[in-house]
């Protein structure tokens, strides 16, 4: 801990919606270890009006010094001081539209347009908010008040104590917050409506704009439900009196745990089941479970430093996952773990431009950049990995006692692997920091050899060329032979005794790596996927695995396409939605080959058979997952020109301008193919339905549907459209994704990216997350000279933060250039 650390923030902030500007003063309580003559605390993009300390009885006016790029505050003091003191400061700031810090979001209300102030305050942004000590180990209390328009409502993350009018406004102050990280506090002000309910003795509210109450209900009872769950899992109850699920019309990312009052993307916690999906109800639940497990992991007990995210977030993927499943069984949400996070994280590992788990984080915009699939997705992997390898038992009373010790302070990777390995007297360290610690993950090879399968390890990568570490992990590995699974913790090589006809090594995938078999035993799991022997699981993995053995040029592009067939009887949604993805990816990618004709018929081939056993509606009491997979292979059809699906599209679409009736399972896909099949005419009528959507999933859908036209003057339209004041910039990446995935359109993309860069990043501004997905999207390129090309623009128009996504971006590039190349000496 600094010299100087604060104890206590008193805050009060005025926000001016006319100026959009806020006034702001703060008295912080310090504690000073060790005799100073100066202070350091964090400041960003605030102008300091007036400062002064008291100490012993005394007033200190220090000096003043402000630096931008560190965005540091140092107070230079005529003497120096120790003990304890009270540091007053009056400052101003700016209620920016860049979506963080404070800031404002705009909304539309009976066709007026109005502002509500919100904050995004993680990693690094409470500091444009007020001067602080921005980091999660300087925890402290605070209170908070808000001086807000008579007509506004103001937020907080604790209850309202007191109300009172000060001339033309209204001064909110809120109770004492627990012990907590600069990160995780949180203001609102607006003109906010909400329903709320109760669970045990916890007020939950969920808040939104006016007029859209009735749409959080779905995810009120999902609140009262997770809640619950995640107290009685941990035995711990939640601490605060209050929780408050708010919808704001403006958000960077997906949702943010603020303690005691998360903030969320309105289309993650707003359902109207007229025209909400499937897919959408059940990542409102995802997220909602992420963000209450965050209560415990994360905001009770918080990571020392950033190096550790992963403890906050990897956690938060894996007990939602959990809960979820619990909750809902139906919904299969393990299985859909392979495809939201495993798929991912062995993704993302796979490149050498990865970073380990547990990575060197010096600056804000080093923290900004591991907010991604590592993690997330991988170290939720991981950590089901070593539940699976300790039990289920020891693994929640390790975390139990792990939030015990630490809560309401701060905590390292080290202390939870001490306390899962006391409980469970495994070597649970030793074995973790091969996975945390070092970056990648292996590929077991496997060979059959006098009665025993052999099996060796080494790191997998899509791009092998040049000298790479080739690491060595402690796996918790588990054999299928049969009816038999043997498991070992393997490290190095190993051997097994083998007596089987057949075997499948990661029984049950809980392992996060990859597998790659000879011919003979390839051949034989070929059969057992036909006869459905093996699990769902392990028919997704072999897949999986043998996908990215083709990318990385292990395994021949026919090779693969042959082994797919073993799937044409499949029938399983996590099985054929990875396969889907597979196919649709090598459509895009292989758009501009002389062969293209004869992928887009294998394509075909597969994609009808699935469609022939799910049709366009929905069966009573089918799967939930089986809508999921219906709306994938409408939509991959449509694009391969399917008449009899573009018709049937037509018409479902011609009815719903009449009527407004269609499923909502359908109207991405239907979208998507009526963009696919239109014209100038067509695009109007889309962007006519965007411009008065009642929500803002229906707007992502159509808006998304604009990206996937054939005619290149549309396709251009709708960038130039992109960046238009008609496109909040939260949704601005959307039509992007989709526009890289479309053979007519990704080579549009990266000239618009080279030549609105200036626009795109100070519609973004520095910092912000989505920012690197614009950079990540051109990674669909697949040309050497671009790859270079790309390196170049960047280095000459660099913007920090962006480092890593776009190292990640040149290697995918690479990898899908030697990918093409090789395809194209198989076909010649």
């Amino acid at each position: 801990m600094k010299d100087v650390f604060p104890v206590h923030y008193d805050i009060e902030f005025e926000p001016d919606f006319k100026k959009f500007t806020f006034r702001g003063k703060e008295k912080v309580s310090i504690k000073i270890s060790r005799t100073t003559s100066k202070i350091v605390l964090h400041s960003a993009e605030l102008e300091i009006k007036q400062c002064k300390i008291e100490h012993n009885g005394k007033e200190i006016k220090p000096k003043i010094v402000l630096n931008s790029k560190t965005e540091e505050l140092t107070l230079v003091l005529p003497q120096k001081i120790s003990g304890t003191a009270v540091l007053s400061i009056d400052f101003i700031g700016h209620l920016n539209d860049k979506l963080v810090g404070f800031y404002r979001s705009k909304y539309q209300y009976k066709g007026k347009e109005k502002h509500l102030a919100t904050t995004q305050f993680e990693a690094a942004d409470a500091r444009r908010a007020f001067p602080c000590w921005d980091e999660p180990e300087a925890k402290a209390t605070f209170d908070v008040s808000l001086l807000v328009d008579n007509n506004h409502t103001a937020i907080s993350n604790m209850p309202v104590i007191s109300k009172k009018k000060v001339g033309q406004k209204t001064l909110y102050k809120f109770d004492t917050t627990p012990i907590m990280s600069t990160y995780l506090l949180y203001l609102a002000v607006g003109e906010f409506e909400s329903i709320s309910g109760k669970s045990g003795k916890t007020l939950i509210r969920v808040i939104t704009t006016q007029g859209k109450k009735n749409q959080g209900k779905l995810s009120l009872e999902f609140t009262k439900q997770f809640l619950s769950y995640f107290e009685k899992y941990f035995k711990i109850a939640y601490p605060l009196p209050k929780l408050d699920m708010i919808a704001i019309p403006d958000f960077a990312s997906g949702a943010m745990e603020n303690w005691g009052a998360i903030t969320f993307r309105e289309t993650i916690l707003l359902y109207d089941p007229k025209t909400s999906s499937t897919e959408t109800k059940q990542h409102i639940a995802e997220v909602i479970a992420h963000e209450i497990a965050h209560q415990w992991f994360g905001n009770l007990v918080t990571m020392k430093w950033w190096n550790d995210l992963w403890l906050n977030e990897s956690f938060a993927t894996f007990m939602a996952t959990k809960a979820v499943d619990t909750l809902y069984p139906e919904w299969d949400f393990w299985d859909q773990f392979l495809i939201s996070e495993m798929t991912g994280g062995l993704s993302l590992d796979s490149l050498k431009s990865s970073h380990p788990i547990d990575v060197p984080v010096k600056s804000p915009s080093d923290v900004r950049q591991i907010f991604d699939e590592i993690s997330y997705n991988k170290g939720g992997c991981v950590l089901m990995m070593l539940e699976n390898f300790i039990g289920e038992d020891n693994f929640r009373k390790g975390l139990h006692g792990y939030l015990k010790k630490h809560e309401y302070a701060n905590a390292t990777t080290e202390d939870l692997w001490n306390s899962l390995g006391s409980i469970s007297r495994q070597p649970v360290r030793q074995m973790m920091n091969t996975w945390v610690r070092q970056i990648g993950y292996p590929v077991i090879e496997t060979e059959i050899k006098d009665s025993k399968l052999k099996l060796s390890q080494k790191r997998f990568l899509l791009e092998s060329n040049g000298k790479i570490k080739q690491g060595n992990w402690i796996i918790p590995l588990s054999v299928r032979m049969g009816n038999k699974v043997v498991t070992k913790l393997m490290k190095g090589q190993m051997t097994i005794p083998y007596n089987a006809d057949w075997f499948k090594v990661n029984d049950g995938q809980k392992g996060f790596f990859r597998v790659k078999y000879d011919q003979i035993a390839l051949d034989s799991l070929g059969r057992l996927i036909e006869e459905k022997t093996i699990s769902n699981v392990d028919r997704w993995s072999i897949h999986h695995d043998l996908f990215a053995l083709c990318i990385s040029n292990q395994i021949s592009f026919r090779d693969y396409l042959d082994f797919v067939k073993h799937y044409e009887d499949e029938d399983d949604y996590v099985v054929l939605s990875d396969i889907i993805g597979s196919l649709n990816f090598f459509y895009t990618a292989l758009s501009k080959e002389e062969f293209w004709q004869e992928i887009k018929e294998f394509n075909q081939d597969f994609f009808n058979k699935i469609f022939a056993r799910l049709g366009w509606d929905a069966i009573k009491g089918e799967k939930s997952t089986t809508a999921l997979l219906r709306g994938q292979v409408i939509s991959s059809l449509g694009r391969l020109e399917d008449e009899k699906i573009i018709a049937e599209a037509k018409s479902r679409f011609s009815n719903m301008l009449k009527t407004g009736q269609l499923n909502p399972d359908l109207r991405g896909p239907v979208y998507s193919i009526i963009a696919w099949s239109g014209d100038s005419t067509t695009y109007q009528k889309i962007l006519g339905l965007y411009r008065k959507a009642p929500t803002q999933e229906e707007m992502v859908r159509l808006l998304s549907s604009l990206a996937n036209f054939q005619d290149k003057k549309l396709l251009t339209k709708t960038l130039s459209f992109t960046l238009s004041k008609e496109v909040r910039t939260q949704n601005l990446f959307q039509p992007i994704a989709r526009m890289v995935t479309n053979p007519h359109g990704k080579e549009l993309v990266w000239p618009w990216i080279k030549q609105n860069w200036k626009g795109i990043v100070s519609r973004f501004g520095v910092g912000n997350p989505l920012l690197n997905r614009i950079v990540g999207s051109v990674s669909i390129e697949a040309d050497l000279e671009k790859e270079k090309e790309i390196k170049i623009f960047f280095t000459r128009h660099h913007v920090p933060g962006t480092e890593m996504k776009l190292a990640q971006t040149l290697e995918r590039i690479r990898i899908h250039a030697r990918f093409i190349q090789n395809v194209r000496k198989e076909f010649s």
